[in-house]
C-alpha cells in the first residue's frame, strides 16, 4: 500500500532539503517524490542513493523519514498581494488581531469553512456554503450582526490571505489604510516619484499644485526630446531612491506618455496612512507625541546643516544715517551652523522679513566679517568665520518659498529645507538662539535725539520704540554676533 506524505504540498511548493532548495513537482502512482531543482541551479534534482549504489527517486516512505528527522524545511509561500504579505510580516496574536479588527477571527472562520466544503468556486456553488458558514454556531457567536459575505469577498480571501491549510489570525485583519499603496503608473516613475518628493519636502499643501504641473512639463520635455535640466533619481540597492549624480534623460516614446491625475498626485503626497498603522495614533496631538521626534539626534557633520531665520525687532525704529528720515521698524535675520551652534550669517534691514534679507544673509555667511577693532586685537581670525553650508533649514515664510531664492540657493549648490508647518521646536536651536539676541542686545540701544514730531510721521512710537540709525543698529549686531561666539555659555 502507497504510503501517502506526512504533510500537504501542491505543485511549486518551494522546500530545503539538506541545505539546498527543491521545487515540488509530483507524486507518481509508485509512490515516487520529484523534487526539481531551481533553474540554473549548480546541482541537480534531489535523489538518493540505492542499495545498488545508484542514485533514484525518493518515494514517499523516504521523504517521511526525512521529515521525522527535520532534514526537510518547508518554505512558506509568497502570499497574492504586497498587503497580505505586511500582514504575514507583522507577527501578531490572536488577541492583537481581535484589537486591530474585531472581524478578524471571523474571516478566518469562513475561510476555513469554504475551504473545507466549496468544490467550485462559483458563485452559484459558494452561495449556499457561505450560508451554512454564518449559520454554524460557532462562526455565528463571532458574527454579532449578521453579516454574509458575497463570494466575490471570499474568492479574495481563499486566494490572497495566506496559505492553505494554514491560516493564521493576522491573515484575515483588514489593511485597509495600514498600509501605503504601490505607485502604479504607464510611464517611466522617476519624473513622478521626483515632483512627489519634493513636494512631500515642502511640507505646504499649498504648493502640491505647483509640483503637479513641473510633472506635467516633464512628461511633455520627454514626450518631445527635451532636456529636464536636472538630475536623476537612482535606486540604491537597498530599495531606497536617492538624487544621483547623471542627467536625467529619458527616450521619446512611440505613444506619448499621459500624467496620472492631480487627484491621484495629491492623495500620493498627502497620504497619512503611515502614522494611523495599528491604530496608535488617532488626533493630530497623539500623531505629534508618537512621531514628532524626541530622544536623541545624531550631530551634523561641520557645515551640513544650517537653521535661518527671521524675525521682527518691533521696539527699533532706524533712521537713515544721511538723511535723518525714519526707516520703519527692524527685521533680523541669523544663521547657525548646527554643529558648532555658531552664529555664521546675519542680516539687520527696515523693510520686511523678505527673499532679499534671507539671500544677504546668506551671502554674508560665506563673506569675511567686519569685525570691531578691540575685539580683532584680540581675536585675529573673527573676520574668517564663514561658510557655504550644504542644507539650510527654514520656515515656511514666504520669503523662504520665493522662487528666486530657492534658484539662487540652487545655483550655489545649497538644498533648502523646510520645518513643519506651526511646529518652531523643529529649529529650536535658530529659535533660541534670536531669543538670546533680542535679549542681550536691541533692549540696551542708546537712545538718538531725533525730531520726534517728524518721526510720527513714519509710524514711530516713542512709547514702545527706541530711535536708531541703520549703520548703528547694524555695528551693534555685528559685535553681539562676535560676542555670541566667543563667549562660554549653554547654547555653544
Amino acid at each position: 500500500m502507497t504510503q501517502p506524505l506526512a504533510f500537504h504540498q501542491d505543485s511549486g511548493d518551494l522546500v530545503e532539503i539538506t541545505g539546498r532548495e527543491y521545487y515540488f513537482e509530483r507524486v507518481d502512482r509508485d509512490s515516487a517524490v520529484y523534487y526539481r531543482a531551481p533553474l540554473g541551479a549548480s546541482y541537480p534534482d534531489f535523489m538518493i542513493e540505492d542499495s545498488n549504489g545508484h542514485p533514484r527517486r525518493p518515494d514517499t516512505s523516504d521523504i517521511n523519514a526525512l521529515f521525522k528527522a527535520e532534514e526537510i524545511i518547508l518554505r512558506p509561500k509568497a502570499l497574492g498581494s504586497h498587503a497580505r504579505r505586511q500582514a504575514r510580516a507583522m507577527e501578531l496574536d490572536a488577541e492583537q488581531c481581535r484589537e486591530m479588527d474585531s472581524k478578524a477571527e471571523l474571516r478566518i472562520a469562513i475561510t476555513n469553512f469554504c475551504e473545507a466544503h466549496c468544490g467550485s468556486l462559483s458563485d452559484n456553488a459558494m452561495l449556499p456554503v457561505i450560508a451554512r458558514s454564518v449559520a454554524n454556531p460557532d462562526i455565528a457567536k463571532l458574527n454579532g450582526d449578521g453579516w454574509v459575505p458575497h463570494p466575490t469577498t471570499v474568492r479574495e480571501w481563499l486566494r490572497e490571505r495566506g496559505e492553505p491549510g494554514r491560516r493564521k489570525p493576522r491573515d484575515g485583519v483588514s489593511m485597509a489604510g495600514r498600509w501605503t499603496r504601490r505607485i502604479v503608473s504607464r510611464h517611466p516613475l522617476e519624473p513622478l516619484l521626483y515632483n512627489m518628493l519634493g513636494a512631500c519636502l515642502a511640507n505646504d499643501d499649498r504648493q502640491i499644485q505647483s509640483h503637479y504641473d513641473r510633472y506635467v512639463r516633464d512628461l511633455h520635455h520627454i514626450n518631445h526630446g527635451l532636456p529636464l535640466n536636472r538630475t536623476a533619481l537612482v535606486v540604491e540597492d537597498e530599495g531606497v531612491w536617492v538624487v544621483g549624480e547623471d542627467e536625467a534623460k529619458f527616450e521619446v516614446p512611440k505613444k506619448p506618455y499621459k500624467a496620472v491625475s492631480y487627484t491621484t498626485f495629491w492623495r500620493r503626497v498627502t497620504n497619512e496612512s503611515t502614522p494611523y498603522l495599528f491604530g496608535l495614533s488617532r488626533t493630530p496631538r497623539g500623531k505629534r507625541a508618537r512621531y514628532g521626534g524626541g530622544g536623541f539626534s545624531e550631530t551634523p557633520a561641520f557645515g551640513s546643516l544650517c537653521e535661518a531665520d527671521e524675525t521682527p525687532v518691533p521696539y527699533v525704529f532706524l533712521v537713515d544715517d544721511d538723511t535723518g528720515i525714519g526707516m520703519g521698524s527692524a527685521t533680523m535675520s541669523l544663521m547657525v551652523e548646527c554643529s558648532t551652534k555658531a552664529i555664521v550669517g546675519w542680516d539687520l534691514c527696515a523693510e520686511a522679513a523678505s527673499s532679499a534679507s534671507l539671500l544677504r544673509t546668506v551671502r554674508h555667511a560665506n563673506s569675511f566679517k567686519q569685525v570691531p577693532d578691540d575685539l580683532l586685537a584680540k581675536f585675529p581670525d573673527l573676520p574668517f568665520v564663514r561658510l557655504r553650508p550644504d542644507r539650510i533649514k527654514l520656515d515656511n515664510s514666504s520669503g523662504a518659498h520665493s522662487r528666486h531664492f530657492e534658484d539662487a540657493c540652487a545655483d550655489a549648490y545649497i538644498q533648502v529645507n523646510f520645518t513643519g508647518k506651526e511646529h518652531p521646536t523643529h529649529k529650536a536651536l535658530i529659535e533660541r538662539t534670536i531669543g538670546t539676541m533680542l535679549q542681550k542686545l536691541f533692549k540696551q540701544l542708546p537712545g538718538h535725539n531725533y525730531d520726534i514730531a517728524l518721526m510720527r510721521q513714519f509710524g514711530f512710537e516713542p512709547d514702545k520704540q527706541i530711535l536708531c540709525t541703520l549703520s548703528k543698529a547694524r555695528e551693534l549686531l555685528d559685535r553681539a554676533a562676535f560676542t555670541y561666539n566667543i563667549s562660554r555659555h549653554r547654547g555653544l
